[in-house]
Order: C-alpha cells, then structure tokens, then sequence
C-alpha cells in the first residue's frame, strides 16, 4: 500500500473513531422529547438592578480618552 494512502486512511478513521467518542455520549443523552407550548413560559427578571451611583461609586477617574478617525480611517471601518 501507498505510505500516503495508508496516512489518509488511518486519518480518516482516527477522525472518524475520535468524533464518535466526543459525540456518542452527547447524542445518546439527548432529549428527543418535542417541546410544545402549551404553558406560558416564566421569564425572570433581577429585581434589585444596579444604578449607575452603584457601579461606579466614586465617579469616573481621569480623564476619558478619544481617538479622531480621518476620512480614510473611518472608510476602512
């Protein structure tokens, strides 16, 4: 056999083997139940969302910085 072929067979099957043994575990576990939307769904919201005075509480230090793009700058954007 050519040494070339062999390396792309066993390529081959060595990607083949490595697939089913990180998806077989994955799909054999899988829900094939079909999700029907019968009920409404609860969505949950955080009550207590924190303020701008929360996340920053001491303001902001320094000054902010700011690049000005030319007109070339702003085309390749």
């Amino acid at each position: 056999m050519n040494t070339i072929f062999r390396k792309s067979v066993l390529g081959v099957a060595g990607l083949a083997f490595a697939g089913g043994v990180f998806a077989g575990p994955i799909a054999a576990h899988a829900d094939t139940t079909p999700v029907t939307a019968s009920k409404p769904v609860a969505v949950a919201v955080q009550a207590d969302k924190p303020d701008s005075g929360k996340l920053i509480p001491h303001g902001v230090q320094g000054k902010q910085s700011r690049i000005d793009l030319n007109d070339e700058q702003t085309a390749n954007v």
